[in-house]
This record gives structure tokens, sequence and C-alpha cells, in this order.
């Protein structure tokens, strides 16, 4: 019986085991071709001839997927310099050929995308330079275009506000601010040396009297106070002879007050040389233990033209930015700075 039981047992056909695995080989083949298509459509764009950046005065511009209603910030060039041009592309022939149009006028053909370009004295207006590329020859239509959007501006130096963050860094739009902010700066200038020899110190202010207050890094208990200093970073050109700065708070500033009312309060940046922070450190407050975890300071600059004087080149002061707190004011004399645990 059970003789004749294991003969029932059969062997699977091989026709069925083929099937199976041909199966099998299609499914990862399949596979295999949707994992490098990502890749392919990745890189195939790179293979493609186009303009990728323009480079204006060191700024980059490449085109990006715009969202409805949004637009380009144009490049800022100052009247009356000199900057340079240069852009990036892919090319698949020996020889790349290209046009610009810029400030209304049609330029002559470049073999390497390396202008030149004088900027006109009419401030505050906006141009779009046209690049036009071909990939081979001049011969027909172009084979990519590139719009760029330029503003003239002024040339002076100048340290400007950027932007305002809140301490989780969400931009803030208005002037109603958080106890906590963070603020971002550029600054236009010529400094004689690298930008990590400067400094950015930050201050609060009282609209109704003006008094700077410099403001404190976070204080460790039993460490000395020490100033809240930004780094300055270059990131452009402004012609020949300026360049272009960026400085921010390396921790939030705190807009410390007593009570509890919306009060606005003026925020300078002023820019010094960074050998002399701790020199001045001690010339612009004065810094009494109140008691064990309270900290008094009072200003020792009365007012902010005292205070660009300073300054380096005795110029590099933001004006103020007005921001409104929610809860009382930066003072500007004996404030009193909890420290940190």
């Amino acid at each position: 019986m059970d003789q004749e039981d294991s003969k029932v047992l059969k062997k699977p056909p091989v026709l069925r085991i083929i099937l199976v695995a041909l199966g099998v080989l299609i499914v990862l083949g399949a596979l295999l071709v949707w994992w490098s298509y990502l890749p392919h459509g990745a890189t195939k764009s790179f293979k493609e001839p186009k303009i990728v950046t323009a480079h204006i005065d060191e700024e980059p511009f490449a085109r990006l997927q715009l969202k409805p209603g949004e637009s380009y910030r144009a490049i800022e060039v100052m009247a009356g310099t000199t900057v340079p041009f240069f852009c990036n592309v892919v090319s698949t022939q020996l020889g790349s050929h290209f046009k610009l149009k810029a400030f209304g006028q049609e330029l002559l053909e470049s073999d390497d995308c390396v202008y030149e370009l004088e900027v006109p004295q009419q401030i505050g207006t906006f141009h779009t330079f046209v690049l036009s590329y071909w990939n081979d020859d001049f011969d027909g239509e172009p084979t990519d275009v590139m719009e760029i959007p330029i503003v003239i501006v002024a040339k002076n130096e100048r340290v400007e506000f950027q932007a305002v963050e809140d301490a989780q860094g969400n931009r803030i739009v208005g002037a109603s601010v958080p106890d906590e902010v963070k603020i971002f700066t550029r600054i236009m200038t010529s400094l004689p040396k690298d930008g990590r020899n400067y400094a950015a110190l930050f201050f609060t202010a009282d609209p109704s009297n003006n008094v700077p207050v410099l403001q404190l890094a976070p204080v460790i208990e039993g460490e000395k106070a020490t100033p809240l200093v930004g780094s300055v970073i270059r990131y452009r050109s402004y012609g020949k002879d300026m360049a272009g700065y960026a400085a921010w708070t390396p921790e939030p500033l705190t807009l410390i007050g007593e009570g509890g009312e919306r009060e606005v309060v003026d925020i300078y940046v002023g820019i010094f040389e960074r050998e002399n922070v701790p020199e001045l450190f001690t010339k612009l407050i004065e810094i009494k233990m109140k008691d064990a975890d309270t900290i008094s300071v009072t200003p020792l600059i009365k007012n902010p033209e005292e205070l660009k004087a300073l300054t380096v080149h005795g110029r590099l002061l933001s004006p103020p930015l007005h921001l409104v707190r929610g809860g009382g004011s930066a003072k500007s004399a004996d404030s009193l700075l909890k420290m940190g645990q």
C-alpha cells in the first residue's frame, strides 16, 4: 500500500519550472529598468547642451521652478562700476558661441562667455540681460537663451538688514516680533583685510533716548559675560573696488525688558576690527553682578553717532531697525540679564 502511495507523488513538470524562472527574471528585469530610470533621468539634463548658470559681479544666477506668483530677485549692480560677467554651460561640441544683450545694447559675440560690463548711472532702473548660446555655430536659432533680471543701485558703503527670523529659524514678515530673534545683515564696503579679521556686534536701543546697548552672548553661570559676536563673510564683489559681506547673529538676540505691553525696540549692527573687540567691550558697557544669577549692564556709549565713530572706517553702522516686541522693551540702561544655567 505504501508502495502504491509513493507512486502518486510526481515531480513538477520541467515546463512549469522554466515558466516560474522566466517570470522571476522578467520581474527582476523590470525592477532593474525602473531603478536605473531615475539616475538616468536625473543625469539626462546634464548631457543636453544648455546654459547652466550666469555670474554677474560674482553673484550666480540659475533658473528655478517658480511657483505661481513667484519671481526672480534682481541682481544688484552699482552705478558707474565695471562688473565681470561669465557663464557655465553644458556643451556637446568643440566650439561654443555666445551673444549678450545688456543695458539695452547688443554686445559682440564671444567664444568663452566672458564679458566686462560698464554699468550706467541709472540708479533704480531695472534691466534684463539676455544671454544667447549656440552649441556649435551661429547658424539658426540659439541652442538656449537665459534672461537675467538686474537692478542698478547707488555706489556707496552701507550696512543693511536682510532678514529677521524667530529662534526656530522661521522668517518674520512685518515689525512685530517675539522676545528672541535672529538678525541677518549685509554690508557693502571695501575692507582692507580678509573678512575673517572683522566682527559684527549687535545693539538694542530704546527709541525714546537712542542709547545703544551692546548685546551679550548667552551667559553660563560662573563664566564671564562676553559680547554676541557675528562673523563677517564675503560673498560677492561690487565692481572692482567694493565687495558684499554677510553677517548674522550666532545666537538668537534676546529683547529683554520689563512690563507686558508691546513696545518698540531699535536694532543696530556695527562692523569692527575683530582684534579690537575685547577692548571695545570695556568701552561699550559696564557690567556688575547684581546677585548670584543676575548681572547689571550699563551702556557707556550715549548715542549712535558716538558708536559709529568706533566702527571700521567710522562709517559701518546700520540705520536703526524698528521692531515691536510682544512684551516690554529692551532697556537702554541697567538692563537685567538672567544667566543661563
